[in-house]
């Protein structure tokens, strides 16, 4: 998903946020705006993980930091499945009530659809999943509530055709992130914040352009998904 490569424009994003002390990245965060004035991130953040207090208290969202929605309690990478379209404007209202979140919306481990032979997420829909009733039900949720959604491209065959979706597998100008570290062989998939420090050196420098998801979507810098 990342090469690793220099960006002289760069759309940061980050999988996770959150107020666990071992999930925010917090100290990542600082640093990087410190030693790069120009940063900025987007920040899917896990909304029932986070608390107003601790936005509040660092400032969350600002000129820097942007948060995008990740689920919503993320207690699993399947835990759309478990949703259906009237459970989903339930959730998103909740979260629109806060203030702080721009209605942007990525899944949990990207599961937002699937049928029951695992076509799309590659993970079967078994009939206990709220989800297995109508497989486009989050699409047409978020769809009607204005929201944009980050996906890939195993999804498009089970999506709405009208689905306001971007795959990251078509913007390279994303540099894809986790507050915490992957454990996997993948070196390119060692994306956590302290990973990045350690195995690759960030891919920008005090040249690089930042730009927050929404500006990026706004100014026609992302490619919506070609499949």
């Amino acid at each position: 998903m990342n090469d690793w490569n220099y960006h002289p424009v760069a759309i940061v994003e980050s999988d996770d946020f959150q107020d666990k002390a071992n999930r925010s990245g917090i100290e990542y965060l600082f640093y990087w705006k410190s030693r790069y004035p120009k940063f900025k991130i987007t920040l899917f953040t896990i909304p029932d993980l986070t608390s107003l207090e601790y936005l509040n208290l660092v400032g969350f969202p600002n000129d820097w930091v942007e948060l995008a929605v990740h689920g919503y309690s993320h207690q699993s990478n399947f835990e759309c499945f478990n949703w259906d379209e009237s459970g989903t404007h339930i959730l998103m209202e909740r979260v629109e009530k806060t203030g702080k979140y721009i209605k942007g919306f990525k899944a949990p481990g990207w599961q937002l659809t699937g049928n029951e032979q695992g076509v799309g997420s590659g993970y079967p829909l078994t009939p206990p999943s709220l989800l297995a009733k109508d497989n486009q039900a989050i699409y047409k949720a978020l769809g009607d509530r204005g929201y944009w959604i980050m996906d890939r491209h195993y999804n498009a065959s089970l999506r709405p055709k009208d689905a306001n979706v971007i795959c990251i597998d078509d913007n390279p100008l994303i540099v894809h992130l986790h507050t915490w570290p992957m454990e996997t062989g993948d070196m390119n998939g060692r994306n956590g914040f302290d990973e990045v420090e350690e195995f690759h050196g960030v891919p920008w420098d005090n040249q690089t352009e930042f730009f927050f998801m929404s500006e990026a979507i706004e100014k026609g810098m992302i490619t919506p998904c070609q499949k």
